[in-house]
């Protein structure tokens, strides 16, 4: 069956790397119109639409980095679709550990046990995710975080590369941590927190 990356850029490239790694066919890769390129390592690059595909039995990895567009790709798509989870075989996962349909798994990490992973999520090169952790839809982790026990991140939050999360700490949904941040308090849904320890930053004045 047809093995299609949505997205062509970085974190395409790193997918293609992943799935080639673990022994997956990749079949080429889609695109949004416009896009300059029309080949990437030998694979050819479609420029799209993707509710417009002619291909219903094609299975997906959505390589975008931001997850509000990995979760409009998925709704174009529908729910009907085949996503393939990208697991790198240098990645160690432990037992216990469940990792939800299109989540990309893109190079050496460590998830321990007992962790629940959501859909459509990105774990970046040198992540640790201790055991116990939950992890929603959509969520992104930069290279090189480490989430202690307990730690709860919640749909579509993206941290940044090299944050830490304390023990037992809730990060909302749709909220954002600076690179290098380390995380001792919840986090507000929506919110952006960056520094050591991790503050709100004020808008405005």
């Amino acid at each position: 069956m047809t093995l299609l990356i949505y997205g062509a850029g970085g974190l395409g490239r790193e997918v293609l790397s992943a799935l080639q790694a673990s022994g997956e066919h990749v079949s080429g890769f889609v695109v949004d119109p416009g896009f300059p390129v029309t080949d990437i390592r030998g694979l050819p690059v479609r420029a799209e639409r993707l509710e417009a595909l002619p291909d219903p039995v094609a299975r997906f990895v959505l390589a975008v980095g931001d997850g509000r567009a990995r979760q409009r790709a998925a709704l174009s798509l529908g729910a009907s679709t085949a996503f393939v989870t990208v697991r790198h075989p240098a990645a160690v996962i432990g037992s216990c550990v469940s990792v939800g349909k299109g989540t990309m798994i893109i190079g050496p990490c460590n998830i321990t046990t007992d962790v629940s992973i959501g859909a459509h999520g990105l774990i970046n090169p040198g992540c640790t995710i201790a055991h116990d952790c939950v992890l929603g839809d959509f969520v992104n982790l930069g290279p090189s975080c480490a989430l202690a026990g307990r730690v709860t991140i919640q749909e579509g939050a993206n941290l940044g590369v090299g944050v830490c999360v304390a023990p037992g700490v809730v990060i909302g949904a749709w909220s954002t941590v600076g690179a290098g941040a380390v995380v001792i308090r919840d986090v507000e849904p929506g919110s952006t927190v960056v520094g050591v320890p991790a503050r709100p930053i004020r808008r405005g004045g």
